[in-house]
């Protein structure tokens, strides 16, 4: 596998671990995906922590100002690692149907940190906050 190849598939499996958890759009993943991240805080994340930072960063997304940054922790979720979040909404976009915002979230455990980028988008004021492919250019 050419690094290039393995770069572009972890940052997809970031994205989708982050975000789509807890049925924002789509099934929960599964933590086998990132087996090859073992380096990473996202190796050490549960489901319940998956579940609980995916309903953080959608009220995030829903609720806070561009650049307002929300701490999180997975404290109650059962995991003996801590795993720290902040998440920060920006660069919001709207048109006549659907709102655009970037969630930066900035993950920390056992001292290490992993900054990722996640394009979302909703459609309408009730819709849910839904994870965008990257176009690639």
């Amino acid at each position: 596998m050419s690094h290039s190849h393995l770069s572009r598939a972890r940052r997809v499996a970031l994205g989708t671990a982050l975000v789509i958890g807890a049925g924002l759009a789509a099934p929960a993943f599964a933590a086998s995906n990132l087996m090859f991240m073992s380096n990473s805080p996202l190796a050490y994340m549960k489901k319940a922590d998956n579940e609980s930072l995916a309903k953080a960063a959608s009220e995030v997304l829903s609720t806070k100002q561009d650049h307002e940054t929300v701490e999180w922790t997975n404290k109650g979720t059962h995991n003996s690692v801590a795993i720290t979040a902040h998440l920060t909404p920006t660069n919001t976009r709207k048109d006549d149907t659907k709102t655009c915002r970037d969630l930066t979230v900035l993950l920390g455990a056992k001292g290490q940190e992993v900054l990722l980028t996640l394009p979302t988008c909703k459609t309408g004021d009730a819709g849910h906050w839904e994870l965008q492919k990257r176009s690639t250019q």
